[in-house]
């Protein structure tokens, strides 16, 4: 996001503070997770819909290249919207606490993700959909529960999240968050990312 778009000071000086910092983000996203899309303006501080205080969190939302599939498509919503995330949203966690300085800072409250996909059979209408998983946790959280020291169960119920189909907002879904390291493992064919970003 462009300082410009920010509607507090809080948030402009967090912009302007770490704005070298978030352009190497991007980059790492962009370079080591090529099956991912950064949408325009997606990685910066943002508020939580609902919350009045001007607390802000780091959050980066992408767009996730998901093939159209059956087996994917047959599970149930709250499963997709899990395997999306234990797939996606955990590594971009993990990724965005390693930003430099922003696990210190006490005007950061937490890190956020906003993770889009392809609704399942809706890629031959004219109209297709997404559907999007949009997620708030403090900091603190954040750290135990990559060190193993907070169960995926009080992760969640800590967690300000909503799932939407399309634009409609469906709320909490049940969400469940397990062990995926296909972003450390994954090669893309014929791709080689440029040497000292990954």
């Amino acid at each position: 996001m462009s300082v410009a778009q920010y509607n507090s000071l809080k948030a402009r000086g967090l912009a302007l503070a770490y704005a070298a910092q978030l352009l190497q983000f991007y980059e790492q996203v962009y370079y080591c997770l090529p099956w991912m899309d950064v949408v325009k303006n997606g990685i910066g501080f943002r508020q939580p819909k609902g919350v009045q205080a001007d607390d802000r969190y780091l959050t980066v939302w992408v767009i996730i290249d998901q093939s159209d599939d059956a087996g994917f498509g047959a599970l149930a919503a709250e499963r997709r919207v899990s395997a999306m995330f234990s797939r996606y949203g955990v590594d971009l966690l993990r990724r965005m606490s390693r930003v430099a300085g922003v696990a210190s800072d006490g005007n950061v409250q937490g890190f956020g993700v906003v993770l889009s996909w392809l609704k399942p059979g809706s890629a031959s209408s004219k109209q297709p959909v997404n559907e999007t998983l949009a997620l708030f946790i403090d900091k603190s959280s954040v750290a135990d529960f990559l060190a193993k020291r907070l169960p995926q169960v009080e992760f969640v119920r800590r967690a300000r999240f909503a799932v939407f189909d399309g634009t409609e907002e469906l709320g909490r879904l049940p969400l469940e968050v397990w062990e995926d390291t296909f972003n450390v493992t994954f090669k893309l064919k014929g791709y080689e990312p440029p040497k000292g970003k990954c």
